[in-house]
């Protein structure tokens, strides 16, 4: 942990410490020379004095009894968080560390949207603390809500960057909980007061990402058009720059021109400068009329033209916008097909119970079942069949019921 630099260093330092004050002698006595410093009416002057505090209390946090041993029997929480240019991870058993961990982001990572950023830490901490976590349940804290829920969802729905990070995840039995940034001292201040990072580990995710952006049926003049006209729209700047600087808790306290994004919040990310939602292009306003004119080039019916326009592109009401363009085309109201569907036709209600019934076969769990409903009253009857289906058999189990 480097030595802090400023006021709000000091400051987030002594939250760490003051989180587990518990298990430090004397802490009020060694915290004194840096509490001054956070004094509003203390000019900064960093001295010897507090560096010879800031290392005494770097060695209790390393220690017993602040870290402890690690116990093979006690649950085991990893708690884990991103700041704009770095890494932090704590592993914690009852409470007290076990091990700590922290980095720096490097220069791609730092362009990550704040929900990559966050899954980055996940990815980070679980392979850091491998030999501690792997086997075993683990319960990830982290302060961003939507890793709660983007862990749940299928892995294709996913951003390109958190479908290589959850798979590098597949491994471990790890299971999201969301717990307020102001209450995750130790990750939180690691995150700020992180270690130079040694080697580059982003290569191989963003291969990836860029795997599939070359393999979009879109050419590369037509990206940078995208590109272009994504800096030119003011509400996908003021997306991207929401998406990179982490979603407010709800929707209302978005900014009003992104609300309409809020329900795919979890699966936008930026790459070069180009919006997506999963592996779909997000239009640009300029461009969307001329999307929606190469979408219906081939007078295709409604359906198949969101089915195509849905392989690529994304942008709200994209779907309305789709079925008007089609309703207003003359050429498609003269040769659509006249598909009129069916009417349905209830049946007549008995006048009396077990007047009419409903009989019908069914299996469940290897074994065979006759079901029995009565059309007055919805009672249902059921039968078990063993693995006997012959015609003699069910008319004997009916000739029971009555």
């Amino acid at each position: 942990m480097p030595t802090p630099e400023c006021k709000k260093d000091v400051e987030r330092f002594l939250g760490m410490v003051t989180y587990l004050a518990k298990f430090i002698p004397n802490m009020s006595q060694h915290t004194e020379p840096l509490r001054g410093l956070t004094r509003d009416d203390v000019a900064w002057q960093w001295e010897g004095e507090h560096q010879h505090a800031f290392n005494k209390l770097k060695t209790f946090l390393t220690e017993a009894p602040v870290l402890r041993y690690y116990d093979v029997q006690l649950p085991v929480t990893l708690s884990v968080d991103a700041s704009k240019s770095g890494l932090g991870a704590v592993l914690l058993q009852e409470g007290k560390p076990v091990a700590y961990a922290s980095r720096s982001l490097t220069e791609t990572e730092q362009r990550y949207a704040q929900i990559e950023k966050e899954m980055l830490a996940i990815v980070f901490g679980a392979e850091r603390f491998h030999q501690y976590v792997y086997g075993r349940e683990v319960n990830v804290e982290s302060d961003h809500k939507p890793l709660e829920v983007i862990m749940k969802k299928p892995l294709s729905s996913a951003p390109a960057r958190i479908q290589r990070l959850l798979m590098r995840l597949q491994k471990y039995q790890v299971q999201v909980q969301y717990k307020p940034g102001s209450e995750m001292y130790i990750a939180d201040t690691l995150s700020r007061a992180y270690l130079p990072v040694t080697s580059s580990s982003d290569n191989d995710i963003e291969d990836q990402v860029h795997m599939v952006i070359s393999n979009l049926p879109v050419t590369s003049a037509k990206l940078e058009e995208f590109r272009k006209e994504t800096r030119n729209d003011v509400t996908l700047m003021k997306l991207t720059e929401t998406v990179l600087d982490g979603w407010p808790e709800a929707r209302n306290q978005a900014a009003t021109e992104i609300q309409a994004y809020w329900n795919y919040r979890e699966q936008i990310s930026v790459v070069d400068g180009v919006l997506f939602k999963g592996e779909q292009l997000i239009v640009p306003a300029a461009l969307r009329a001329e999307m929606l004119k190469r979408i219906h080039e081939g007078h295709l019916g409604i359906e198949s033209c969101r089915r195509r326009a849905r392989e690529v592109l994304f942008w709200p009401g994209m779907s309305q916008s789709i079925t008007e363009m089609v309703n207003c085309c003359d050429v498609c109201s003269t040769y659509q097909k006249r598909q009129n569907k069916e009417p349905l036709h209830p049946h007549s209600v008995p006048e009396r119970p077990w007047q009419k019934i409903g009989v019908d076969l069914f299996t469940f769990d290897q074994q065979e079942y006759l079901l029995l409903v009565d059309y007055y009253s919805k009672f249902i009857e059921v039968e078990w069949l063993k693995s006997d289906t012959r015609s003699a058999t069910v008319i004997t189990h009916l000739k029971s019921q009555f």
